[in-house]
C-alpha cells in the first residue's frame, strides 16, 4: 500500500534521544517578518532572537520546532520545543529517490515548504535527494516511525533528530 502525500512538518514524540523529555520554550516572531510560522515548522534564531522559518538548509542552525500558528507580517509568540535531542517524526518528500531501511543512521537536510494556511498545517519534509554521511547535514534519521500504513517508499514517515541545533553543547553561538 502507498503512504499518503501528507506534509505536516515535525512532530514532536514526546522523546528525546538520550532520555527525558522535551523543553518548551516560548520565542517570538517580529511583525515585518514576512512568512507565517506554521505547528511543526523547523524554526531558527536570528541576530535579534526572533524566530523565522528561513534557514538554509544544511547551514543554519535550527532552535527548534514551532508548536502554533503565527500569521505573516504580524508579531507573535511562539512555544517551541528547543531541547537538542527531542525526537520528532517527519515525512520524506516523496520524489524518486525514496527512503529504505539502508538510510537509516544516514544524515538528511529538510525542505522547508510553505504551510497551508487553510488547514494551518506546515510544509517542513525530509529531501530524501540529500540522505547521506555527511555530519553537516540537519538531521539524523533514527528510524522508520512504527505506525500502520507507513510503508518503505515515497513519504514514509521517519524518526528524526536534529544534528544541527542551536542550543547542542558544542555548538558555537552567533
Amino acid at each position: 500500500m502507498a503512504n499518503i502525500d501528507n506534509p505536516s512538518g515535525l512532530t514532536c514524540l514526546g522523546k528525546c534521544t538520550g532520555g527525558g523529555h522535551p523543553q518548551v520554550d516560548l520565542f517570538t516572531k517580529v511583525v515585518g517578518y514576512n512568512k507565517a510560522i506554521f505547528p511543526g515548522d523547523a524554526v531558527n534564531q536570528v541576530a535579534d532572537g526572533s524566530i523565522e522559518t528561513s534557514a538554509t538548509p544544511g547551514t543554519t542552525l535550527y532552535s527548534g520546532v514551532a508548536l502554533n500558528y503565527g500569521a505573516a507580517l504580524t508579531a507573535t509568540e511562539h512555544l517551541v520545543i528547543f531541547t537538542p535531542d527531542a525526537v520528532f517524526e517527519a515525512q520524506d518528500d516523496g520524489d524518486s529517490d525514496t527512503m529504505t531501511a539502508a538510510d537509516i543512521g544516514l544524515n538528511a537536510n529538510l525542505i522547508l515548504g510553505a504551510g497551508v494556511v487553510a488547514t494551518l498545517k506546515s510544509g517542513h519534509e525530509i529531501d530524501t535527494n540529500t540522505a547521506d554521511v555527511g555530519a553537516g547535514l540537519d538531521v539524523k534519521l533514527l528510524r522508520k516511525a512504527n505506525k500502520p500504513n507507513n510503508a518503505w517508499g515515497a513519504n514514509v514517515r521517519m524518526e528524526i533528530a536534529f544534528n544541527k541545533q542551536r542550543f547542542a553543547l558544542g555548538v558555537a553561538g552567533i
